[in-house]
């Protein structure tokens, strides 16, 4: 059981169990005049055998799993061993950077280093969060647009003013934004998984 206040996911090893436990709750809850919520309770394949399972049932690949922004997905390491992926979930994704791109455009006639401040507060937080082993990926994606529209959003400050890539490259070894940087690595994901 891998529980967060109100959200919480039940693994199995035999699709019978989790039937009978996912019958059980929903009487238990009954008793309360509580319900599971019909949208984010599903019975779903995962694990070692699920790519197996999904091709017996038509389906390219197994199906994935959204639980706490990320998205849980089948794959396997380099050894070939089946693992546990975890990303973002595009959703998520897309809010942080609307989130940060709105930011971005109210501030953009504070000073540089205010502005830069605020902007590294801002992906700190999101790097926390989401810098999880394995989703590298998506924390380059946002450093990517936020440089990128950081430097728009600098350009727009004034009619004439727009700031090439080379003078933004001079502001930003000025006020360096910070690098994606996994809070969470392999190693470390890997022991909080063994002690629990």
């Amino acid at each position: 059981m891998v529980r967060y206040i109100d959200d919480f996911v039940l693994c199995f090893q035999y699709r019978e169990d989790a039937l009978r436990v996912q019958d059980a709750l929903c009487k238990r809850l009954a008793k309360f005049g509580l319900t599971l919520e019909a949208k984010k309770t599903k019975l779903v394949e995962f694990g070692r055998f699920a790519q197996k399972w999904a091709s017996k049932r038509g389906r390219k690949r197994p199906e994935t799993i959204y639980f706490l922004g990320f998205t849980l997905y089948c794959t396997r390491n380099r050894k070939g061993n089946f693992r546990v992926g975890l990303r973002t979930e595009k959703s998520r994704l897309r809010r942080a950077l609307m989130r940060l791109q709105d930011q971005m455009r109210r501030m953009r006639h504070s000073p540089l280093k205010e502005q830069a401040d605020h902007l590294n507060q801002m992906l700190r937080g999101h790097y926390v969060y989401y810098g999880i082993a394995g989703n590298i990926r998506a924390l380059r994606k946002i450093h990517r647009a936020v440089e990128r529209y950081w430097r728009k959003m600098l350009s727009s400050r004034s009619w004439k003013a727009e700031i090439w890539w080379k003078k933004f490259q001079r502001i930003k070894e000025r006020f360096p934004l910070l690098q994606p940087k996994l809070h969470l690595p392999y190693g470390a994901l890997q022991a909080l998984a063994i002690t629990l």
